[in-house]
């Protein structure tokens, strides 16, 4: 497994950022431990319950632009997109902008744009193997994974579960959704899948993509 780095949540644009952003290049993924300070974990993690108790969120579905669908026996999370209208999204934002500017300075991926959104999965919820992004599609280049439940136990269930690559036969590794982890992969080579969980499991998934306009028009497909 990549090392899980503790980074320092007042200024990880430091050594331990170039440390993470190096796991990243080399594994294709890196597990990084309280990037967001513990005040902005709970702010989210509240929002997210009291959209999910006022019926707010809508079910996930697969699959992209027409060929998007509801597919329980793949996927059985509910969603909403940021919007960037409390203060903790912007917040959140905020570091994603900064984090983007960092991958881009010592990977060269011309990350462009970011878009995310708050996920719950109820107690038997999961999401099946896939990847974030099709093989050269360039719609998603760096995928985010923020973890928000406080007190997760292994025997929780709900563990993210990647391949170090799409190869057959490639090793995997079980990453625990604790509160305040933020999981980064390579959205075209990584594939992962959330297991089974045995309690209600809330998080945040986010994408940097590259531009791919075609003249002035911002390609926005997600």
């Amino acid at each position: 497994m990549s090392e899980v780095i503790e980074a320092e949540t007042d200024d990880f644009d430091t050594l331990v950022g170039d440390a993470a952003i190096e796991a990243l290049a080399r594994d294709g993924y890196v597990v990084v431990d309280a990037f967001f300070n513990n005040g902005l974990v709970e702010a989210l993690a509240d929002e997210l319950a009291a959209m999910e108790a006022s019926g707010a969120l809508t079910d996930a579905g697969v699959g992209r632009e027409g060929g998007r669908r509801q597919a329980a026996e793949i996927r059985r999370a509910a969603i909403r997109w940021f919007d960037g209208g409390t203060g903790a999204e912007r917040r959140f934002l905020d570091m994603a902008e900064r984090l983007r500017i960092a991958i881009n300075r010592r990977l060269f991926l011309g990350l462009f744009d970011f878009e995310c959104n708050f996920i719950a999965y109820p107690t038997g919820g999961f999401y099946g193997r896939h990847l974030d992004s099709l093989t050269g599609a360039r719609n998603r280049v760096v995928s985010m994974i923020v973890y928000l439940d406080a007190g997760w136990q292994a025997e929780d269930g709900g563990t993210l579960r990647l391949w170090k690559s799409v190869a057959a036969g490639a090793a995997s590794v079980e990453i625990v959704p604790q509160a305040g982890r933020v999981v980064l992969m390579m959205s075209e080579e990584i594939p992962h899948e959330v297991l089974p969980s045995h309690r209600p499991r809330h998080a945040i998934a986010g994408w940097w993509r590259i531009n791919a306009s075609s003249g002035l028009r911002l390609d926005t497909s997600h």
